[in-house]
């Protein structure tokens, strides 16, 4: 056993640095050291990874806490000033999605992705000194210039650090966080607009100051703690580095060097299948941004005062968080991993739930549609995402197409943006209505094309 053990470690050591092949040396990992391998990147890099994600989302959902605790009186917003503030911020969000990937390619996302943070970070504090409209405006542009390249580059470094199978479950934790960010704001939000008056300042300014000074710490601890290759992570033995290098051989064809490969890119806008990803994306993301901005306004039609429609907001967001944890592991519990599947099942509950915010007016009903409706946002938006991140074969491919995915679906967050309009208070039939149809366009589109292409070999296995 001993001998045995050796022998491996020996092979692992002398293993060389070349383009391998299955069955080759590759093969001989000990199992067992490769699993302690993939168990430290969980606890050392996710973690941090999702509170990245957490805060972000935080940062750009925000302002819907705010709405209903007096921003729109402070700064004299009327008529669709709100809904414009909430919607230009995916304008720029659009423009920059793919330029940031294409730069996290050259400069490596271990840096890009800390700087993305802190910079979105310090524009979110600079939002609580905003006076008027044309200063949220103007935040709300930046913002979303910053945070473009930030949940593609986390989609892009994590599946640089996993392989296919192990890195849909991983971008799953990132929709979890996403969930986790309402419930956080939620609690964040209950306590600090209590403070309202102190120093002379306004709750909702001290919201922002409070939770832009989180995410810059959060910033900063990724300069240090976010490793560029596993190889380099200092968390690992030499041993497990070795372990790390084999696994990134077993990827090779998807790295290459950190010239960019121009033939890549076109094949990506080529492709058939990152257009349907990003189309289905498109309509998951009117719901999924509509909701998230928009549900303390949604729960202020209820009736409910503004400190209460703060807590309200928590209990939703957790079942969300709770029923996409649940299905993605139950996914791989009973090997079942066809994700349209879960996507048309749960995206049922959500049409359900619009339909019951449309058409009844008891507050306790309205209140339990909202859990329905959260029921399926996260799986549909998650599950697809995923999809395109195991389908895509080649590194600078794989970024554009993550890229693209975001961008289409980002495209969806200029329409929400859009449609819970305050003339249409308080029971926004508009907006459930066109979040209901959005949500029937994203459930309808088949999610599994027969392709040809660089990653259409037959020795490529698609995803469903």
């Amino acid at each position: 056993m001993s001998s045995q053990k050796s022998e491996s470690k020996r092979t692992i050591e002398l293993a060389p640095e070349s383009s391998p092949t299955r069955g080759s040396f590759v093969d001989t990992v000990d199992p067992e050291l490769e699993k302690r391998v993939l168990r430290k990147l969980d606890l050392n890099i996710l973690p941090l990874i999702m509170l990245m994600q957490l805060i972000s989302f935080l940062d750009r959902s925000n302002i819907g806490n705010a709405k209903v605790h007096g921003l729109v009186d402070d700064l004299r917003l009327k008529g669709s000033d709100f809904n414009v503030a909430a919607s230009i911020f995916y304008v720029t969000y659009i423009v920059f999605e793919i330029p940031y990937n294409i730069v996290q390619q050259r400069f490596g996302a271990a840096r890009v992705i800390p700087t993305i943070v802190v910079a979105l970070s310090l524009v979110t504090i600079f939002t609580g000194f905003v006076k008027n409209y044309g200063g949220l405006l103007a935040t709300r542009l930046v913002l979303g210039m910053c945070e473009a390249g930030l949940f593609p580059g986390l989609n892009y470094y994590l599946s640089m650090l996993y392989t296919r199978e192990e890195y849909a479950k991983r971008v799953c934790m990132l929709l979890v966080a996403t969930a986790l960010s309402g419930a956080f704001g939620g609690l964040i939000a209950y306590g600090v607009l209590q403070m309202d008056g102190i120093s002379g300042v306004a709750g909702w300014r001290w919201l922002f100051y409070i939770e832009g000074l989180m995410s810059t710490v959060i910033g900063v601890c990724g300069f240090f703690f976010l490793p560029s290759t596993a190889e380099e992570a200092r968390f690992l033995t030499n041993e497990e580095k070795n372990v790390a290098r084999i696994r990134r051989l077993r990827r090779a064809e998807d790295s290459g060097d950190s010239k960019i490969q121009w033939a890549e890119v076109r094949e990506a806008f080529a492709s058939p299948i990152c257009w349907l990803s990003g189309l289905i994306q498109f309509g998951a993301d009117i719901c999924l941004y509509g909701f998230s901005t928009f549900l303390p306004t949604i729960i202020q039609g209820m009736g409910y005062a503004s400190l209460q429609i703060q807590y309200l907001t928590i209990p939703i967001y957790l079942w969300g968080a709770f029923v996409y944890l649940v299905t993605v592991q139950s996914m791989g519990l009973i090997r079942h991993e066809r994700r349209s599947t879960y996507m048309l099942i749960f995206g049922v509950f959500t049409l359900v739930g619009y339909v019951l915010l449309i058409t009844c007016r008891k507050a306790g009903v309205l209140y339990f549609a909202c859990f329905l409706c959260a029921s399926g946002l996260y799986i549909v938006t998650g599950l697809n995402i995923t999809w395109i991140g195991g389908n895509v074969k080649g590194r600078y491919k794989r970024a554009v197409a993550i890229g693209m995915n975001q961008t289409m679906g980002n495209a969806g967050g200029v329409v929400a943006g859009q449609i819970y309009m305050a003339t249409d208070a308080p029971r926004y039939v508009i907006g459930q209505s066109n979040a209901q149809r959005a949500k029937k366009l994203a459930d309808s589109v088949e999610d599994e094309p027969e392709m040809a292409g660089s990653d259409r070999s037959i020795h490529f296995r698609y995803m469903l």
